[in-house]
């Protein structure tokens, strides 16, 4: 068991602080709570998650948003040509012809 370094406390999985190498329990892991000596250089890294958007294409960590389905089509759509009944039907004909 490691004690945290601010308060004491008895921790089973410590939290080790990237910016002054002490361990800390969970009310005390983030540097504001304590007194870290690397406080400055932890403000200025950007928050995690800022800007994501999930469940659009093209979201990114920090453009975020979705991707724009293009305009002279309706989304989702698949022309008849390429789905995939079109052709088995395609073939079944052109089997159905070189038989007869």
């Amino acid at each position: 068991m490691t004690r945290c370094d601010f308060c004491g406390k008895s921790v089973s999985l410590p939290f080790h602080c990237q910016y002054c190498g002490k361990n800390f329990c969970d009310d005390h892991r983030l540097p504001p709570n304590h007194a870290c000596a690397g406080i400055a250089e932890w403000k200025k890294t950007p928050a995690p998650g800022v800007g994501i958007r999930y469940g659009g294409g093209g979201a990114t960590a920090y453009g975020g948003g979705y991707a724009t389905a293009p305009k002279d089509r309706k989304p989702g759509r698949v022309p008849f040509w390429k789905h995939p009944y079109f052709r088995v039907a395609l073939v079944l004909v052109v089997l159905l012809v070189l038989i007869v």
